[in-house]
């Protein structure tokens, strides 16, 4: 089972906090698709780019891990990216075909 957690995550963008404390976690047997839904600015996108490694997202506080293990720290070493994928719902990337 693949596991995702994001815990007490605090997010700033030029230097302007974006997220605060935010908790997720997200199980699963195999693939991952998930939808957030939510208003405009609520940090869905945010969320999203930080776990999948974006560089403008910085993390002040808090830690995102896959099977127990700080991704924070291999997109330090390594540049994880471990399969995470972000795109805009207007982008033609995640189109099927």
């Amino acid at each position: 089972m693949t596991r995702l957690e994001v815990i007490n995550l605090s997010v700033e963008v030029d230097g302007k906090r974006i997220l605060n404390n935010v908790n997720l976690t997200v199980e699963s047997g195999g693939e991952v698709v998930a939808i957030m839904g939510g208003p405009n600015g609520s940090g869905k996108t945010t969320l999203f780019l930080t776990i999948a490694g974006h560089p403008r997202y910085n993390v002040v506080n808090g830690d995102i891990r896959l099977d127990g293990e700080s991704i924070l720290k291999l997109y330090q070493r390594r540049g994880f990216r471990g399969g995470c994928f972000a795109c805009s719902s207007e982008s033609n990337a995640c189109t099927g075909g």
